[in-house]
């Protein structure tokens, strides 16, 4: 087993056509995923059987979850869904919207 090191800017790519998803790394309990989304693109909200942590890194969003209030994101927010509990997010800026999302199960 390794640990690995990056800088997570030489990742960052977009697409047009919906928001991007770079898997980073992977092991026997965690995913590592570099979310990218142009301004008007998302994720609706959906639900997992495990954890999900998400980090904001750049850009400015709504976090949607199913029965609350949209919740404001921005750099340096960070978000923590429960399995089971629905998550999704909105890149309601002008810019990119770039996030890491941690999960376990």
């Amino acid at each position: 087993m390794t640990i690995e090191t990056f800088e997570y800017r030489d990742k960052v790519s977009y697409s047009d056509e919906k928001a991007c998803k770079i898997v980073l790394t992977e092991c026997a309990h965690a995913r590592t995923t570099l979310w990218c989304l142009k301004p008007g693109q998302h994720i609706h909200p959906h639900v997992h059987a495990g954890d999900h942590v998400w980090i904001v890194l750049e850009g400015q969003g709504l976090f949607l979850s199913e029965g609350l209030a949209e919740q404001p994101i921005s750099p340096g927010t960070i978000l923590s869904a429960p399995a089971g509990i629905s998550h999704g997010v909105e890149n309601n800026g002008s810019e990119g919207l770039v996030f890491a999302s941690i999960s376990a199960g």
